[in-house]
């Protein structure tokens, strides 16, 4: 399993709250509204759906009510409009006049609610419940759909982060989405790298929606990712010395 610090682009590790922060600055500077970036991260993930699971029979996207189900529904408009077969199941409607009521309004996909997911065979499902905002314990039918996936052996796309993992810590308190494939935008959260949440991540893309790494130099973000390029530089010009 890799992830794109393994292949050198970025080392710096992104609480929930710093990320939060990272979107309120890109915001501010311009040229993408909240809207936007939700749209490119959307775009990001339905990308990643359609070159890698050509031949799934259908998707499956689950939506939570905040931002990112918001992502989820851009992911099941554009899938939809490549021609695959989406089906929505949310859970709660998301606040009238945000983001992501504007990308359920834009979205023709009829959701139905969360209590009717089943898992179909050869049906992907995307995870757009919560991602790694989710400060408490999966409960109710965001619990329930994670234990079908898991009981139906399906094939999960996680936006950001699998729902039920600590975004913060890679911590669960009860069972998560266990993901093959999680897309995660600007900069990989301690969640993708620290276990239990790296299991459950399955492979990692880190996906560029339109933040710019400047935004880095006022979060001064204090945790990184321990990859040989964070040190090398510290190492003597002799290299290091066996003991």
């Amino acid at each position: 399993m890799q992830t794109a610090h393994e292949t050198g682009i970025a080392f710096e590790l992104l609480t929930p709250e710093e990320m939060a922060e990272a979107d309120r600055l890109a915001i501010a500077a311009g040229p993408h509204d909240g809207y936007g970036l939700m749209r490119n991260a959307g775009a990001a993930v339905a990308a990643e759906v359609l070159r890698r699971f050509p031949g799934a029979a259908g998707v499956d996207v689950l939506c939570g009510p905040g931002n990112n189900g918001g992502d989820g529904y851009v992911v099941a408009r554009l899938l939809g409009e490549a021609g695959v077969a989406v089906r929505i199941f949310a859970q709660g409607a998301p606040r009238d006049g945000s983001d992501a009521a504007r990308a359920a309004g834009e979205c023709p996909i009829a959701p139905g609610p969360l209590e009717g997911f089943e898992p179909a065979a050869g049906t992907l499902v995307v995870d757009a419940l919560y991602g790694a905002g989710l400060a408490r314990a999966l409960d109710g039918p965001a619990l329930a759909a994670a234990r079908r996936c898991r009981d139906a052996g399906a094939t999960v796309v996680a936006v950001d982060l699998p729902s039920g993992v600590s975004g913060a810590s890679g911590m669960t308190r009860e069972r998560s989405f266990e993901a093959a494939l999680t897309v995660t935008f600007f900069r990989l959260k301690p969640g993708h790298l620290l276990e239990p949440g790296r299991t459950a991540c399955g492979e990692i893309v880190v996906a560029g929606i339109g933040i710019p790494a400047s935004v880095l130099d006022e979060i001064a973000p204090r945790t990184f990712a321990n990859q040989p390029g964070l040190w090398r530089e510290a190492l003597s010009a002799g290299g290091a010395r066996a003991a």
